[in-house]
C-alpha cells in the first residue's frame, strides 16, 4: 500500500454514498487506509458537507439545503479522488457524465457506480482519463461487488470469446416467482414490495439495465457493441408457462453481437439454477474455457463493496 495519502469528494449521498461512508469507516483501519478521508461530500439534499465525522449518518441534515454547484466544487477541491453515485440516465448519461467529465479534466481519479455515463460516454470518458492519467473505474456498474470483468485480471493472456449472463437480479426474481404459479403482475409488485423493483420498473423489466451492462462488458472488452446497438427484448411478454420451462433474461456477447432477451435454458445449463436477485456470468476464455462468478448483483453494502475495490486499486 502507498503512503501517500488521499482525499475522497463523495458526489451523491443517498443509498449507495452512504453505504461506501459505512463501510469505509469501518473497515479503513484494516486495510491501512489511514492516510486516506473522505474529505468532502455533496448532495442534493445535504448539501455541501466539508471534513465530515465518522458519526456523520446519524447527524445527517433533516431539511434540504440550498443548491449546490457541484462542477465548481469538483473544479476547487483539493481531493484526488472523486465517487460519483448519482441516479441513472441512459439516454445522456445525466448529471454523472458532466460530473465525472470535469473530474478526470481536473487530473482526479473516478470511482462510479453510475451506468449512464459509462454506457454512453465510455470512449470520451476512457480517452479523457488516459490523456489526465488520471483512472476511471466503475466495477460497481456491473454486479455490484461479485467479481464480474475484473476477474479478468487474474488471467493475464487470456482471450474472452464470448460472455453469458444473469445480470439483472429484479427480472431474475420476478421469473422465479412466476415459475411458482404467480403472474408478471403479482410478482412485479411482490419485487416492488420487497424493494426489488422501483416504482417505476422499465430500467428492468424491458432489459434496459442488462443492456447497460452488456455495452459496459463489451467496451472493456473492445467489441463494438453499445447500448443502442444491442438486441434488447425485456419480460414483459413472458408467460407463466415460459418462466416453468426455464426461460431466463440472458445477456449475451460475442465480438460479432451482443443482445439481451428471454431464453429458454437447458436444466443442466449452470445459469438455469440461478434464482432470486442472485446474478451470474460466465465468460468462455481461449485458455480456461468456461468461467463464472455468483453473487449479490445489487444492494447497498454490495454496491460500495465494488467502489472499495476501486479504491484500493487506485491507490495500490
Amino acid at each position: 500500500m502507498s503512503d501517500n495519502s488521499h482525499n475522497i469528494l463523495i458526489i451523491g449521498f443517498g443509498t449507495v454514498g452512504q453505504g461506501f461512508f459505512e463501510l469505509f469507516n469501518s473497515k479503513k483501519k484494516e486495510l491501512g487506509l489511514q492516510n486516506v478521508r473522505i474529505s468532502e461530500i455533496v448532495d442534493m439534499r445535504y448539501g455541501h458537507i466539508k471534513s465530515p465525522g465518522e458519526d456523520l449518518l446519524k447527524n445527517l441534515p433533516s431539511q434540504k439545503t440550498p443548491p449546490v454547484d457541484v462542477l465548481k466544487v469538483i473544479r476547487e477541491s483539493f481531493c484526488d479522488i472523486v465517487c460519483e453515485f448519482t441516479w441513472v440516465d441512459f439516454k445522456t448519461g445525466g448529471p454523472g457524465y458532466d460530473h465525472i467529465k470535469t473530474a478526470l479534466s481536473s487530473g482526479k481519479h473516478v470511482i462510479t457506480t453510475n451506468k449512464g455515463p459509462i454506457t454512453t460516454h465510455y470512449d470520451e470518458l476512457n480517452e479523457l482519463a488516459i490523456k489526465n492519467r488520471a483512472e476511471l473505474r466503475f466495477k460497481g456498474t456491473v454486479m455490484a461487488g461479485t467479481p464480474s470483468f475484473n476477474i479478468l485480471k487474474l488471467l493475464p493472456g487470456a482471450k474472452v470469446l464470448r460472455f453469458r449472463g444473469i445480470l439483472n437480479g429484479t427480472t431474475n426474481y420476478i421469473l422465479n416467482e412466476m415459475s411458482i404459479g404467480k403472474s408478471f403482475e403479482a410478482a412485479l409488485r411482490d419485487a416492488q414490495q420487497k424493494g426489488y423493483a422501483e416504482a417505476d420498473p422499465t430500467n428492468d423489466v424491458d432489459g434496459f439495465d442488462s443492456a447497460a451492462k452488456c455495452a459496459i462488458i463489451s467496451k472493456i472488452l473492445g467489441w463494438p457493441h453499445d447500448f443502442n446497438g444491442i438486441e434488447i427484448k425485456g419480460i414483459r411478454e413472458v408467460t407463466a408457462q415460459e418462466a416453468r420451462n426455464g426461460t431466463k433474461l440472458l445477456v449475451y456477447g460475442d465480438p460479432e453481437k451482443a443482445y439481451v432477451k428471454p431464453v429458454k435454458l437447458p436444466d443442466d445449463d449452470l445459469l438455469s439454477s440461478i434464482r432470486g436477485v442472485t446474478n451470474a456470468i460466465e465468460f468462455e476464455i481461449d485458455t480456461l474455457g468456461k468461467i463464472y462468478s455468483v453473487g449479490p448483483g445489487a444492494g447497498r453494502i454490495e454496491t460500495a463493496q465494488a467502489a472499495m475495490t476501486d479504491l484500493l486499486d487506485i491507490i495500490s
